[in-house]
C-alpha cells in the first residue's frame, strides 16, 4: 500500500508559478507578489566548494547531480515569478505574522481610549517608526501585548477597582477627568465671575430683599384640580380679570366641559382643552405680599411624566395636589394596578430633582363634607411615604383646599365645616417657603427649556440659569453642538432686562448660531468652562417600588434637567447600606426595591450633564423603564466625551 503524498513535488510548483496558468485570470501579474523563488525553507540549497576535487562514488553522485540539476539552474537564472498567496513545499514553511506592525484591534483600542479622556493614553501609543519595528521585533511585541492587556483593563473598568473608585467618590467627591473630545476642562474652582457683572448682580441682589425669588411647580395625580386651583388662585390675587372669567365659563360651557373653565386659564393648548388634562408645563408669574413667583404647573397624566421632570427641575419648591374625595385618594396614592399613582411617583420625582419643601394641599374635601376625618386619613398614609422619599416633617405644610369655590387660597376658610382648620393658607404657605440660592460664583449654565422665535427676531430660547449671570454682548458656548454665539437680548419674568443670573427664568436671544443646534435638552454655558458631554457616568441611586430586579444590561431612558437619553446599566458596582451609605456588597447581581447602591450608566449618545457637587440642579437624574421611574439618584463622576 502506497503512503500519501504530504508535500507537492517541483512539478506541481512549476505547473502553479507557469505564467500560462494565470491566463484565464484577466491582467494578474505575478511579478508583484510578495514571495520569489522556490527554494525549500526547510531544505536549504548547499553551498558547494569548487576548489576541493570530488572523489569516489560522491564525486559520480555530484556529477550525475550537476547535470539534472543543470536545467533548474537555467530556470533560477531567469526571473522568478512572485506570488500573491505566500506559497510554501511543507507546512513548517508557513510565514508566520510577526505582530511588528500595529493591527486593527490596536487602532481600535486607542481611539476608545481617547475617547474615555484616559490621561495615560500617551503612555501606550502603538504609533513606532516601521524601520524601528523591523529591527526589534520582539520587545515591540511585548510592549503591544502589555499596552493592549492595559487598555482593555481601563476601558472596561474591573468591577473591584470600579467600586473601590466608586466607593471612595461617594465619600470624598471626584475630580472630572479631561475632556478629550473638545478640549480640556478647567476647574471650576478657578472661575471668577467678571467684575462688571459681580457689580450687577450686587445691586440686583440688594434690591430684591424684600421680594426674592422664587420658582414652585404644581404637582400630583391627574384630576386632583392642579390647573383648577392655580386658575382660581390667580383670579382671587387679581391676575384674571372677570371678564376673561366669563369668556371661559361660556366656552367650557359650549364644550360641555363647564367645570374645566377655571383650568382653561392655564390650559391654553386646543388638545389640552379638548382633553381636559395638561400636557405640557403652563408657566405664569404672580406676586404675594413676600414672594416674586414663578408658577410651573406640570402635567398629572403618567404619559407626559418627562415634561413633569422638565418643569420640577427648575422648582425651589412644590404644591403636592392630594385629592380628598371618595376614591379619588386611593387612585392617586395606590394607582390602579397596585403599582403606585401618580401622586407617589411625582413626589419622589420632586425630592430626586432637588425640592426639599413641599406643602401638601388636600382638594375636593367638599365632596367629603370637610370631614376633618378624612383629612387625617390622607395625611397618616402620606407622611411616612413622604419621610421615605426624603423629606423632612419640619419642611411640610398640610391644608386644605377647595379649587372652585376658593375656600382657603387667599384668604383663611369662609366655610363653616372648615372651622376646625387653623392652619395656613395657600398663599400664607408659598410665603413660607425659602428661595434657593443664587449660584452666581459658578460658570454660567443654562439648560435649555423652550425654543421660539423672538419678539424682534432672530431665535430665542428660554430656561432657569443654574449658575453665573450674562448680559447683552456677552458670548456663550451652546453644547453638545460647541458652537459659539452673544446675547443679543434679555428677557427676566417677561420683562425687558440688561443682566440674568443664577436663579433667574430668562429668554434669550442669540446671534451666530444655527437654529438647528438650538433644542430642549441643550445647555448655554461659559465659553472657557463649558459643559462636559457625558458618555458614561457612575451615580448613587436609589431603587424605587419596582415590579422586577434591576440587572446588568438593562436598558434604561436617563432623565437629568431638561435632558433624557437611552442608555443602560453597564456596570452595577455595589450595594450601599441605607443609613450609612458604606459599601455593604460588591458586584451584585441585581439590585432590588428599596437598595441604595453604585451603578455605571452607559449612554447611547453624548449628554449634557454635570456631577452633583459641582452644579446640583444638573447633577440630579431618575431613570425610567416602561413608563415608570425605577430609580433616582445622583451623579458622582462624568466620564467626558
Amino acid at each position: 500500500m502506497t503512503s500519501k503524498r504530504s508535500v507537492y513535488d517541483e512539478d506541481d510548483y512549476e505547473d502553479f508559478v507557469d505564467e500560462d496558468y494565470y491566463g484565464d485570470y484577466g491582467d494578474f501579474d505575478p511579478g508583484e507578489s510578495q514571495v520569489a523563488g522556490k527554494q525549500s525553507a526547510k531544505t536549504p540549497a548547499k553551498v558547494t566548494d569548487k576548489s576541493k576535487p570530488k572523489s569516489g562514488k560522491k564525486a559520480g553522485k555530484a556529477q550525475a547531480q550537476s547535470q539534472t540539476a543543470a536545467p533548474a539552474a537555467a530556470k533560477q537564472k531567469a526571473p522568478q515569478p512572485k506570488l500573491a498567496v505566500p506559497f510554501a513545499n511543507n507546512a513548517n514553511q508557513v510565514q508566520r505574522f510577526k505582530f511588528d506592525t500595529p493591527s486593527p484591534d490596536d487602532s481600535v483600542h486607542e481611539a476608545q481610549k481617547r475617547a474615555t479622556g484616559s490621561a495615560e493614553s500617551s503612555q501606550h501609543a502603538h504609533s513606532v517608526p516601521f524601520n524601528a519595528r523591523s529591527a526589534s521585533p520582539q520587545p515591540q511585541k511585548l510592549a503591544a501585548t502589555h499596552a493592549i492587556t492595559e487598555d482593555v483593563a481601563k476601558l472596561h473598568l474591573h468591577d473591584h477597582a470600579l467600586a473601590n473608585e466608586a466607593a471612595e467618590t461617594s465619600s470624598k467627591g471626584t475630580s472630572r477627568p479631561a475632556s478629550a473630545g473638545n478640549q480640556p476642562q478647567r476647574p471650576i474652582q478657578e472661575y471668577q465671575l467678571e467684575r462688571d457683572l459681580q457689580a450687577a448682580c450686587d445691586a440686583l441682589a440688594s434690591a430684591e430683599q424684600a421680594q426674592p425669588k422664587l420658582h414652585l411647580v404644581v404637582l400630583g395625580h391627574v384630576d386632583a384640580g392642579k390647573s383648577t386651583l392655580m386658575g382660581r388662585l390667580l383670579h382671587d390675587l387679581g391676575y384674571v380679570s372677570q371678564k376673561l372669567v366669563h369668556k371661559h365659563e361660556k366656552e367650557a360651557a359650549q364644550a360641555g366641559k363647564a367645570s374645566f373653565s377655571w383650568a382653561w386659564l392655564l390650559d391654553e393648548r386646543p388638545e389640552e382643552r379638548a382633553r381636559g388634562v395638561t400636557v405640557d408645563v403652563a408657566t405664569t408669574r404672580f406676586q404675594t405680599s413676600q414672594r416674586n413667583v414663578t408658577l410651573l404647573d406640570a402635567p398629572g397624566h403618567r404619559d407626559f411624566v418627562p415634561n413633569m421632570i422638565a418643569g420640577a427641575a427648575q422648582a425651589d419648591a412644590a404644591l403636592l395636589l392630594v385629592d380628598g374625595s371618595a376614591g379619588g385618594f386611593e387612585s392617586g396614592f395606590e394607582g390602579s394596578a397596585g403599582g403606585g399613582g401618580q401622586t407617589r411617583e411625582h413626589a419622589q420625582l420632586a425630592r430626586s430633582l432637588g425640592v426639599e419643601q413641599l406643602a401638601v394641599v388636600i382638594s375636593k374635601l367638599d365632596t367629603c363634607d370637610f370631614s376633618q376625618q378624612r383629612f387625617q386619613d390622607i395625611q397618616a398614609t402620606v407622611l411616612p411615604f413622604l419621610k421615605g422619599c426624603g423629606f423632612r416633617p419640619g419642611s411640610i405644610q398640610w391644608l386644605p383646599a377647595v379649587g372652585p369655590t376658593g375656600q382657603n387660597l387667599v384668604k383663611p376658610p369662609t366655610e363653616p365645616q372648615l372651622s376646625w382648620f387653623k392652619g395656613p393658607s395657600v398663599v400664607a404657605a408659598i410665603n413660607a417657603f425659602k428661595p434657593s440660592e443664587r449660584a452666581t460664583s459658578k460658570p454660567f449654565r443654562m439648560p435649555i427649556t423652550d425654543v421660539f422665535k423672538g419678539q424682534r427676531g432672530g431665535i430665542s430660547v428660554g430656561g432657569k440659569l443654574e449658575g453665573g449671570a450674562v448680559k447683552m454682548g456677552t458670548p456663550v458656548r451652546v453644547m453638545p453642538s460647541n458652537e459659539i454665539g452673544t446675547v443679543r437680548s434679555i428677557e427676566v419674568d417677561g420683562a425687558t432686562a440688561t443682566l440674568a443670573r443664577a436663579g433667574d427664568t430668562a429668554d434669550l436671544t442669540l446671534a451666530g448660531v444655527e437654529p438647528s443646534v438650538l433644542n430642549g435638552g441643550a445647555v448655554l454655558c461659559h465659553p472657557e468652562w463649558p459643559v462636559p458631554l457625558a458618555t458614561r457616568i457612575i451615580a448613587q441611586l436609589l431603587v424605587l417600588d419596582v415590579t422586577r430586579p434591576i440587572l446588568r444590561g438593562q436598558q434604561v431612558t436617563l432623565h437629568a434637567h431638561a435632558s433624557q437619553e437611552t442608555g443602560h446599566m453597564s456596570h452595577l458596582v455595589s450595594v450601599l447600606d441605607s443609613k450609612t451609605f458604606e459599601v455593604s456588597k460588591n458586584k451584585p447581581r441585581c439590585l432590588l426595591k428599596g437598595q441604595s447602591a453604585m451603578v455605571e450608566v452607559t449612554l447611547s449618545r453624548t449628554m449634557c450633564i454635570e456631577t452633583y457637587k459641582d452644579y446640583r440642579a444638573l447633577g440630579r437624574i431618575a431613570l425610567r423603564d416602561s413608563g415608570r421611574t425605577i430609580a433616582v439618584g445622583t451623579v458622582i463622576q462624568v466620564f467626558d466625551y
